[in-house]
């Protein structure tokens, strides 16, 4: 059995290549196609409050591929780890640190939808993207949309509560990325700086009010694409009912799962949207679906199928570069 570290997984994702990008998606595609044919494959997850004031979750899939997330969330935030399993005998074959995994996993969900919406062979030019939040899952939407599409975005908003923790963020990105802007704000800071080349906004905060509003769409002249993936509890809201409903004159909301973003998503929940206006990210590829119009959201709970699947994809980049620590177990 190899437990692969944070450090090894940051190192597996580091110098991805547009193609690498595109690797893993097909990977991830398989999955969610899994899941798409067989919803028993993620049976419901546990979670449960403790006394010690965290909350732990603890989260299967099987298939073709098969292993275990269990993640807990504290007032020092979240911990987790994906075990990833033998499919014939159940045998343990990897422990991984599910930090980095769990935001990769997530922006290279969310990657699926943007390059139906923008295809990666078009070209692009000096348009700006703005993220909400300075977390892992902000450095990795914003790290592969950058990757992706070399050369397209001039600047990128970096929108945060505290402007200090904004600016160590941007700085973090502007080593790897210097051909690129990136310019801290907070929310209000937001409102004075002009829009009109936006065409990508991701926002990446467990919030309970909206972080895109219909007042900042409206300043966004280009196509626009939005993720969102913070919200995760029905009192949670990042995407305003506004935006969404402007959203649906254009077509289907993309999800990564109807049953589970219906449950948890603060989205649809707060605003009555059911099923018929939702569509899962695999339908888009399987069956050919157009994802067009000025506005198209996105909005991900994550399931534990995305962790399993890349999960397995890393243990088999790290044997074959002799990463890890293989445990006799």
């Amino acid at each position: 059995m190899l437990v692969l570290s944070e450090k090894v997984i940051t190192g597996i994702f580091s110098n991805l290549s547009p193609s690498d990008v595109l690797h893993y998606q097909q990977i991830l595609l398989k999955g969610l196609a899994e899941y798409e044919s067989n919803n028993s494959l993620i049976p419901p997850r546990v979670v449960q409050a403790t006394e010690y004031g965290c909350t732990h979750l603890f989260m299967t899939s099987m298939g073709s591929r098969v292993g275990m997330k269990a993640i807990t969330g504290s007032k020092m935030g979240f911990n987790g780890i994906t075990t990833i399993l033998d499919r014939e005998t159940g045998s343990a074959k990897a422990v991984i640190n599910g930090s980095t995994l769990t935001a990769f996993r997530t922006a290279l969900a969310n990657s699926l939808g943007l390059v139906k919406y923008y295809p990666i062979d078009k070209k692009y030019n000096n348009e700006m993207m703005i993220s909400f939040g300075v977390g892992d899952q902000s450095l990795w939407h914003i790290k592969l949309s950058l990757i992706l599409y070399p050369g397209r975005f001039k600047s990128v908003i970096c929108v945060n509560r505290t402007l200090k923790n904004g600016q160590i963020f941007c700085d973090k990105l502007k080593k790897e990325f210097p051909n690129t802007e990136f310019i801290s704000t907070d929310k209000e800071g937001l409102k004075n700086i002009n829009l009109e080349t936006c065409g990508l906004i991701w926002t990446c905060i467990p919030i309970g009010e909206p972080t895109v509003t219909k007042d900042i769409t409206d300043k966004c002249a280009q196509k626009l694409f939005i993720g969102a993936i913070g919200s995760y509890k029905p009192h949670m809201i990042e995407v305003s009912g506004e935006v969404l409903n402007e959203a649906l004159k254009y077509g289907k909301i993309l999800v990564d799962s109807k049953e589970h973003c219906l449950h948890e998503a603060g989205e649809f929940i707060q605003n009555n949207i059911k099923e018929d206006s939702l569509i899962e990210l695999c339908e888009v590829y399987t069956e050919k679906l157009p994802v067009e119009g000025k506005l198209v959201v996105s909005k991900l709970v994550g399931l534990c199928i995305m962790d399993v699947w890349v999960g397995e994809e890393c243990l088999n980049q790290a044997i074959k570069e002799g990463l890890g620590i293989d445990v006799d177990f």
